[in-house]
């Protein structure tokens, strides 16, 4: 009994099995993964033989960035255009073949914007106009009514590179996120609309902690969304290592965020629209395989499964994403995939795979 109880205690701590009373808590959460490259672009890999790793790894839900400027037929225009002559043909394929193989997608709507939508007039990030982001919010939730059940607004809106002037951003996301939620809802009320996408760390001028811009942010407004999103990611430190300052969250200090939205809640600044305080959905983590923060691959295989292992300790997340799933033929600076340019699994792969298949009772089917 004492050698059986040692080996179920070492599983646990390497995140290989859930224990049965947090996992009932959490019951629920999504595997999410993302990879836009080979998914939406099909540029490398085939996305055939994508969804069948996916499958493998038991994901129910596919984040997708839909990028502003990408999919207008005219970015560089100076005006704005009475029709913005949509191209949502890579779309409408992954959406359609996600569904016939049981998947979810989130489509996460964000810049750069086009320049006719910009404070500067270049395509980019420099004060996007709230309204038109609103239409175009608008015109995606209308086509793809039905077949895509939620958005998040923005990508990463505290990271300079993401949302400019830095130091306005707070403001300007609150603009950009009301005028999007009420588009999206009243093209399609069913559809799931998350505020945040947030980054988990500050970075001198280059990002804003989350929960300083998240308070900046909210300010006295009364916000209302179906969940927060986060990207709460540490390539540098155990899963269970708090670092960072304070406002910081990463995955080993969840709680911050959610001791956040539950004061907001209370004091009725941000909350679900039955007026509750917000899930939280954790749209974006990994480990790097490459570079200056690239981790031992066993490390990295042993770490991820902690991590959601955490994620799905904690009974206020309802989604766990993956990004990356195939390293692109070239190097590049930020690849956190879960297989070689050749398909080869990683350990990350194999650790993930056999987590999900020890704790599939306590996930989202």
């Amino acid at each position: 009994m004492r050698l059986k109880a040692f080996i179920l205690t070492s599983l646990v701590a390497a995140g290989l099995v859930v224990p049965a009373t947090s996992a009932h808590a959490a019951r629920g959460m999504e595997v999410a993964i993302q990879d836009d490259s080979v998914f939406l672009n099909n540029s490398w890999y085939g996305r055939d033989k994508a969804f069948q790793r996916a499958h493998e790894l038991g994901v129910t839900r596919l984040r997708v960035n839909v990028l502003w400027a990408r999919v207008v037929a005219n970015p560089n225009g100076r005006s704005p255009q009475a029709n913005p002559g949509y191209n949502w043909g890579n779309f409408d394929t992954l959406v359609a073949q996600a569904a016939a193989q049981g998947i979810r997608v989130q489509l996460t709507l964000t810049g750069p914007a086009p320049a006719w939508a910009t404070g500067n007039h270049r395509v980019g990030v420099y004060k996007p106009n709230a309204r038109q982001f609103a239409r175009f919010a608008r015109d995606a939730a209308t086509h793809f009514k039905g077949r895509v059940d939620r958005y998040g607004i923005w990508n990463e809106p505290n990271w300079k590179s993401w949302l400019e002037p830095h130091g306005s951003s707070p403001r300007i996301y609150r603009g950009l996120y009301k005028g999007a939620y009420s588009a999206i809802k009243r093209a399609d009320p069913s559809a799931k609309v998350l505020i945040g996408e947030t980054s988990p760390q500050a970075r001198g001028r280059a990002g804003m902690a989350p929960l300083t811009w998240l308070r900046a942010m909210v300010g006295h407004s009364r916000l209302k969304a179906d969940g927060y999103a986060h990207h709460p990611y540490d390539y540098r430190h155990s899963p269970r290592t708090v670092a960072g300052g304070r406002n910081d969250v990463t995955i080993a200090s969840l709680g911050r965020l959610t001791k956040e939205l539950s004061r907001l809640a209370h004091r009725r600044l941000l909350r679900t629209p039955h007026g509750g305080a917000l899930p939280v959905y954790l749209t974006e983590y990994g480990y790097l395989v490459h570079g200056r923060f690239a981790m031992n691959s066993q490390r990295a295989a042993r770490y991820l499964t902690q991590a959601f292992s955490i994620a799905l300790h904690n009974g206020r997340v309802k989604s766990m994403l993956q990004y990356g799933l195939v390293s692109p033929p070239q190097v590049v600076n930020w690849d956190s995939s879960l297989l070689a340019n050749n398909g080869q699994a990683r350990p990350m792969f194999n650790s993930l795979k056999s987590w999900v298949a020890h704790a599939r009772g306590a996930l989202a089917k």
